[in-house]
Order: structure tokens, then sequence, then C-alpha cells
């Protein structure tokens, strides 16, 4: 029975500490947007708002980390390696670029509340001065011609 309870116990801290880098709504919306709700994978219409790097190996709730798809490519990228990596190689190519950032910085977009990064250090020109990566997103204006 121990061995039961520590199991369950275990798989509960787990699942709180992944609910930590779940999309919060002000991401869900900017990459739904982003995506024009489009399954970057087969270019079908997608809501699912999936994680490229899974919370069980440390991906962020982030808009770098986000992209839509269909129901049945959210599917496979919880199956297939094949269709996970072409995503790591999505994020690689398309969106970091598109963020302006480097493999190791990852892009935030809600308010924090005490102008501190979420490690702690201090944000300066939009960048954590600790250096864990974090780079302050702005939302871009569309213009309309």
């Amino acid at each position: 029975m121990d061995d039961r309870s520590a199991k369950r116990r275990q798989r509960e801290e787990l699942q709180a500490a992944s609910k930590r880098n779940d999309f919060s709504a002000i991401v869900r919306k900017h990459v739904r947007e982003r995506d024009q709700e489009r399954c970057v994978l087969c270019g079908k219409p997608g809501r699912e708002v999936h994680h490229i790097i899974s919370r069980s190996q440390g991906g962020l709730g982030t808009a770098d980390n986000g992209i839509c798809l269909d129901a049945s490519c959210h599917h496979l990228a919880h199956r297939s390696k094949r269709v996970a990596s072409r995503l790591i190689e999505y994020r690689k190519r398309v969106l970091l670029p598109l963020y302006g950032l480097k493999s190791e910085q990852y892009i935030w977009l809600d308010a924090l509340t005490d102008g501190r990064c979420r490690c702690g250090g201090e944000i300066i020109d939009g960048e954590c001065a600790a250096g864990c990566g974090l780079k302050i997103g702005m939302e871009r204006e569309e213009k309309n011609g």
C-alpha cells in the first residue's frame, strides 16, 4: 500500500507542476490568431493549441512553444516521434525567427505582476537580466490599409 500511495503522490505532484506550464487565455488567443486557426501540419481548420516541447520535458505555455493543430494531427503529435520532430523543426525554422528568439529564449505575453521575471531576475530592456531566456513579447500592431 505504501508503494501505491507514493506513486499516487508523485503523479499528483507531476500533474500540479505541469499545470503551471499551461497556456494562458492570452497565449491561446495569440496562437490561434497567429496560426489563423489552421493546423500547421495539414492546413485544415484547427483550434487545439499544442505544446511543441511537452510540459513533461519542461516546455512552457509560451507563444513560441504553441501551435494550432486539428484533432487528428494533435493525436498524432502525441504518438508519433516523426511528427514531434517535425514540430520542433517548425519551431526552429518559423516561430523563433518570427519572435526574434534564439533557441534558449522564450517569449512571454502575459503581464508580469511586479516587473520581475518568473525566475526572479530583473527585467531590463525587455529581457531577463538573470539570463534565463525570457523575452517580453509586445503585441504587433496590425496596419489596416
